[in-house]
């Protein structure tokens, strides 16, 4: 028998993400894009020219929620990138 409470995907009755969270989702894959497009960091600035040039309009009240949640998201793909890399390498290490 199947446990419904660790089923995660959405359901019908799910409401969808917020606009700001599905911005912030796009611009840290934007700005998180190691090797010669790095961008650095989802400050202002990168996403004010990330929003430029997407066309996306964002408000200003909703520009330091877009970025707080990018700065979380950011963080969790830097930590997903060292232990991967923390894997590789012990993989890697002889006995």
């Amino acid at each position: 028998m199947r446990d419904l409470t660790q089923d995660s995907s959405p359901s019908l009755f799910d409401a969808p993400p917020p606009e700001s969270y599905l911005h912030a989702k796009e611009f840290v894959r934007w700005c998180c894009s190691f090797g010669t497009s790095f961008r650095n960091s989802p400050d202002a600035a990168n996403l004010r020219y990330w929003a430029h040039k997407t066309r996306i309009r964002i408000k200003e009240r909703d520009e330091i929620e877009i970025l707080d949640t990018a700065r979380s998201l950011f963080l969790k793909r830097l930590e997903q990138a060292v232990q991967k890399a923390e894997r590789a390498e012990k993989a890697e290490a002889p006995n």
